[in-house]
């Protein structure tokens, strides 16, 4: 019997990215959901925390001045105290939503065989590695996540990545850094303690607290704009795999 004739010829290898899955695919929707509403809840605090410093700046004024009493002052200013506590605590929940959620994004798309250059963990330590406070790793893995999450074509690696990946880094990692570098040294400072320091800091650093809240509310809004058109491109990568 020939090779032909008896069909002993091994089928043909299937394309490199038709490889099969080789792992568990998990949901992302309910962790899309987290993250938006954890980093949408950071900006709107700070936001909030503007306005009360604003409001009570005639109040430190008054206190710097001795014409108040440190509990007037306190009693003007305490809701803007307690805005920046819950909001310390939405960064550590947005935080690690981020992280988790971006890790179940490479890990979908590695189990399908859209493996890239940067691994699963990288999600995780890429965040602490320096230069911490411009994220160039976890930038650098989104634009691999925006292609690796395309659904449209096989060749995912020359896939073109949104405009949005780029101005999140922009207002996520690098305008923070210029922002500070113009305000000078003080603006790194935080409200201090003491009334009398924290009557000072929301004089002397008004608009360096203005300038923040509004660079995280541009961020968190590119952030939300790219984990939801990440999250539907996945899921359409992923349910034209299932078919």
């Amino acid at each position: 019997m020939s090779e032909h004739d008896g069909g002993s010829l091994p089928p043909p290898p299937p394309p490199p990215d038709l490889i099969a899955t080789t792992g568990p695919v998990r949901p992302i929707a309910g962790l899309t959901t987290l993250v938006t509403i954890a980093v949408a809840s950071v900006a709107v605090l700070g936001v909030l925390f503007s306005i009360i410093n604003e409001t009570a700046l005639d109040e430190a004024r008054q206190f710097l001045a001795g014409t108040i009493d440190e509990d007037t002052f306190v009693g003007a200013y305490g809701a803007g105290l307690t805005v920046q506590l819950v909001q310390s605590l939405a960064q550590l929940i947005a935080g690690i939503s981020v992280i988790v959620w971006m890790h179940r994004l490479v890990t979908n798309n590695h189990a399908i065989g859209r493996v890239g250059k940067w691994r699963p963990a990288w999600a995780i330590g890429g965040w602490f590695v320096p230069p911490l406070i411009l994220y160039v790793i976890p930038f650098l893995m989104f634009r691999e996540i925006w292609r690796a999450s395309d659904p449209d074509t096989t060749d995912w690696r020359r896939a073109p990545v949104a405009p949005v990946v780029t101005w999140w880094f922009a207002l996520f990692g690098i305008a923070p850094v210029l922002f500070v570098v113009a305000q000078g040294i003080d603006g790194l400072g935080g409200l201090g303690t003491g009334a009398e320091a924290v009557a000072r800091q929301a004089i002397d650093q008004r608009l360096t607290i203005w300038g923040s809240s509004l660079l995280n509310l541009g961020a968190a809004i590119a952030m939300i704009a790219m984990a939801r058109a990440l999250a539907e491109r996945q899921r359409r990568l992923l349910s034209t795999r299932s078919a």
